[in-house]
């Protein structure tokens, strides 16, 4: 037999082989042979992890009627990026333009008689350097000294805009800052504006296996107690949270159900996700506030108490700007400066005296 006829033949008796083989397998699967093991992940167990995958409507409201205030959001302009505009963040623009998209809180702040101003650096899109002996505001502080509430997602800020910030809140300013788990760290001057503002954040991020909406990311938090900011929310989603603190005595107001774990130590957790110091509210997520999220839980209910919380203020802008140094700047007119004035008449001057002639 020749090489050709030889694998030939080898072929015909191993296609035999395979075919045979899968009828036979096909026959004892059909006739009733042990099924596959079951799954034994509890990711895909839980009947309740995915319950609903149709978001609600969002009815962002405000219940406030304050007098029209300005409230200026900072995104966090990376330099990477391109050129951006105001209408970038109410969402008119590319999604590289930047990743904040606050539309509810500001369309209900504008629909309501407030003016929403977006803070951007400068044509060049990065924080412009200054030196220790820099003179005069920062381009923020000039935006603060005519604003009433800032919104800010724990930008790296320098020691002069803080100072900035800090004189701001102590001038009765509202400030709302949310944070992300990847944000927590990454930048020193995050670090010190939570010191500025009295909050802390851990490192991590907090899930539930057990209960949590659409994936184990997505937790939900309930109120701690009756307030301003959770009056009507039976339970928040954050979509990806980290856990905040605050030096204020009572002052966490959301907290994660019961089921949540930190991802650091994967022990169970019921860090607050949103606290309140005085003014200054501090949220553990960002994501919550896009149109999508918006539209779950009682999110929405929770922006318009934001937005409530970021109108109703005391501060005067007019009689209370910021300056570089943190310290307010003198509100009557200045002049050159002479000798103080007393009541006391002053006498003229005396003339000098005369020679006398002799006669």
């Amino acid at each position: 037999m020749n090489r050709a006829a030889t694998l030939a033949a080898a072929f015909l008796v191993t296609f035999a082989t395979v075919t045979g083989g899968a009828a036979v397998v096909g026959f004892a699967s059909a006739d009733g042979a042990a099924p596959a093991p079951e799954i034994e992940n509890e990711h895909y167990l839980q009947d309740d992890l995915i319950k609903d995958r149709t978001p609600g409507e969002a009815n962002v409201e405000m219940s406030s009627d304050a007098a029209p205030q300005t409230v200026v959001v900072d995104p966090g302009i990376e330099p990477s990026r391109g050129p951006i505009g105001p209408l970038a963040l109410l969402g008119f623009g590319g999604p590289d333009v930047t990743d904040r998209d606050i539309r509810p809180l500001a369309n209900a702040l504008i629909e309501n008689g407030h003016e929403v101003r977006v803070y951007t650096p400068g044509e060049s899109e990065q924080r412009p350097p200054r030196g220790p002996d820099a003179d005069g505001p920062t381009p923020l502080g000039e935006e603060l000294a005519e604003a009433d509430a800032f919104v800010t997602f724990r930008t790296d800020y320098d020691q002069a805009e803080l100072e900035e910030i800090e004189t701001f809140v102590e001038a009765d300013g509202r400030v709302v800052m949310a944070t992300e788990p990847d944000a927590a760290f990454d930048r020193p001057g995050a670090a010190s504006l939570d010191a500025t503002l009295g909050t802390t954040t851990k490192p991590g991020y907090v899930y539930n296996m057990a209960e949590n909406d659409l994936n184990y990311q997505r937790v939900y938090a309930t109120p701690t107690d009756e307030s301003g900011l959770t009056d009507g929310v039976d339970r928040a989603m954050f979509a990806t949270a980290t856990p905040v603190e605050t030096a204020a005595a009572e002052g966490d107001e959301l907290r994660p159900i019961d089921g949540s774990e930190l991802s650091t130590s994967r022990a169970a957790t019921d860090a607050p996700l949103l606290v309140r110091n005085d003014g200054v509210v501090m949220i553990g997520d960002s994501d919550f506030l896009s149109p999508e999220n918006a539209q779950r839980a009682d999110n929405d209910v929770l922006i318009g108490n934001l937005a409530d919380f970021l109108a109703s203020n005391d501060r005067n802008p007019d009689r209370q700007p910021p300056t570089a140094g943190g310290t307010a700047e003198p509100t009557g007119p200045t002049g050159p400066v002479g000798p103080t004035p007393t009541d006391e008449p002053v006498e003229p001057p005396r003339e000098p005296p005369q020679n006398e002639t002799s006669g």
